[in-house]
């Protein structure tokens, strides 16, 4: 029943004839599943930020480009916010912080029949590893130009080679991952084989960013409510479902 009014209560803000959305045009890189995903407008980040901004009466409208773009658009004032900004320089523009969405978190997997232990960066260096792209410039003292390192963009093949054993270590966000090895679990009508994750680093956040902050501050106020209602709850359970062989998690973190 709480489900239901929170869901009856969401369709008639959004159908109200009193009601006008004002749109948000936000900036987001190209898709990186599950927390962006283009190709339907989807992915549990942009959800979040989607409904929370309706919660305060505005409608997202996603625009994506690369990456690298993200900050260089939002600058040029040719979007209303921008779901990842790093600031480059000094900028006479206005920048207004939306609240965290949530988290993502770097982690090592391994297989667990190979029993590598990491410790310490020079762990590493007699494996294979294989990350996402420009990985070593995040984490240069784990990842030095001497190791045996590739990067791909292409996240999923991550999975799909470190099950096949023809990589040792995998380098990916936890949450990546995960969504990648129920693809590959599904896609191999297979089992997968029981792997390790290694956490070396703390979480990190991005925030979203707004040209103007009545907007920003209806954003923070749109999430607040999500998350009092329980659709967040709802989203990253929805979004993130829990489908990985991880038998052992190993935190070198405390």
């Amino acid at each position: 029943m709480h489900t239901f009014k929170q869901v009856a209560f969401f369709f008639l803000v959004l159908t109200s004839p009193n009601s006008y959305c004002e749109t948000v045009v936000m900036v987001f890189g190209q898709s990186l599943a599950p927390y962006v995903i283009e190709e339907n407008n989807s992915g549990v980040e942009l959800s979040i930020i989607k409904e929370a901004l309706a919660f305060e009466n505005y409608e997202l409208a996603p625009v994506y480009t690369q990456l690298g773009r993200v900050s260089f658009m939002f600058d040029q004032n040719l979007v209303d916010a921008a779901h990842r900004y790093i600031k480059k320089g000094k900028s006479n523009n206005s920048i207004f912080y939306g609240n965290v969405t949530l988290e993502y978190h770097d982690v090592f997997f391994t297989l667990r029949e190979l029993n590598i232990t990491i410790e310490i960066p020079s762990d590493l260096k007699s494996y294979t590893l294989l990350s996402f792209q420009d990985a070593n410039k995040h984490y240069p003292r784990w990842l030095p130009e001497s190791y045996k390192h590739s990067q791909t963009s292409t996240q999923i093949s991550q999975i799909k080679l470190l099950q096949l054993g023809l990589v040792d270590i995998v380098l990916s966000d936890k949450n990546i991952f995960s969504y990648n090895s129920r693809l590959y679990r599904l896609s191999s009508h297979g089992v997968l084989k029981d792997m390790r994750m290694h956490i070396f680093t703390p979480p990190y956040k991005y925030n979203p960013v707004f040209k103007s902050k009545k907007i920003a501050k209806a954003y923070n106020r749109g999430l607040k409510k999500l998350k009092e209602t329980g659709r967040y709850t709802e989203i990253i359970s929805e979004s993130l479902p829990v489908d990985i062989a991880i038998t052992s998690i190993i935190d070198l973190h405390l």
